[in-house]
């Protein structure tokens, strides 16, 4: 077993003979002849159905964003901190008003429903971060 181990180790400890180039565009015009131009290589034609992936790919990021742009926007109407959301306005009513007793009997209804929107905005956020992968992945393939 030691006769194998030292012989791993020696090549281990061995130097590269054939340094290869650092990058893949450096690597192809190595393996290129003089007289080949590299241009000749590139004749590939775009493939229809990936290009319509991408589009439905780029439309469905832009339908999710703006999906999330909308639920939240109507959180900030719902519970937000300015004093045009429903929840402030409620708090800020006179006792004897009318909108006292909505506030008695509706506002924890407006805030769950806030608290749920919001989890559906993080889960539209989600879905948003892995329809972009999927685009980026689709562009370096």
């Amino acid at each position: 077993m030691k006769v194998f181990q030292n012989k791993f180790i020696n090549l281990l400890e061995q130097e590269d003979l054939n340094p290869s180039p650092g990058t893949d565009e450096q690597a192809f015009q190595a393996g290129l002849d003089d007289t080949t131009d590299p241009e000749t290589f590139n004749d590939v034609p775009d493939n229809p159905v990936a290009k319509f992936q991408a589009e439905q790919t780029a439309n469905t990021v832009a339908t999710i964003e703006t999906w999330i742009t909308e639920v939240e926007s109507f959180i900030e109407y719902l519970n937000g901190l300015d004093e045009g959301s429903i929840n402030s306005q409620l708090n800020r009513v006179d006792c004897d008003s009318i909108l006292a007793d909505v506030r008695r009997s509706e506002s924890k209804k407006i805030s769950r429903l806030a608290q749920d929107l919001s989890g559906l905005g993080e889960s539209l956020k989600q879905y948003l971060l892995a329809a972009k992968n999927k685009q980026s992945g689709s562009e370096t393939i």
